[in-house]
């Protein structure tokens, strides 16, 4: 599962990125600003659970695998999907069925934090 965090984390920072770059380049009309807010705190918060996507990869390395740590990154993987990806696709035209996916996402994102520190509360270097 190391692997697949560190991959899942460094695919999700490249995907942000393109977001980030599409919206910033394509975005034309009176509701900019709005929306640009709206993607704006999308993109923030795929950049940041990318990142701790990462460290939940670099932490499995070090530590070795741990079960918090996997129910961590895959809460993080959920909210990524549901409140990111919720988002991005709210303004597109399946916006009304993605909309209640969007709070899932966000409590799923706290709840990865939540496991986060619970990991890291039971760490335990690994004797070589």
């Amino acid at each position: 599962m190391t692997r697949f965090w560190l991959i899942a984390g460094a695919l999700n920072m490249l995907l942000a990125l393109i977001v980030a770059a599409a919206v910033g380049h394509r975005l034309e009309g009176e509701f900019v600003p709005v929306i640009r807010a709206v993607f704006d705190t999308a993109r923030e918060m795929h950049f940041a659970h990318a990142l701790a996507l990462i460290a939940v990869g670099i932490l499995s390395a070090q530590f070795g695998r741990r079960l918090l740590l996997d129910l961590a990154g895959a809460a993080f993987l959920a909210g990524i999907i549901f409140f990111c990806g919720g988002i991005y696709a709210a303004f597109g035209p399946n916006a009304a069925g993605v909309k209640p996916l969007i709070p899932v996402g966000g409590a799923s994102l706290m709840l990865g934090w939540a496991l986060f520190a619970a990991a890291a509360l039971f760490l335990k270097r690994q004797p070589n």
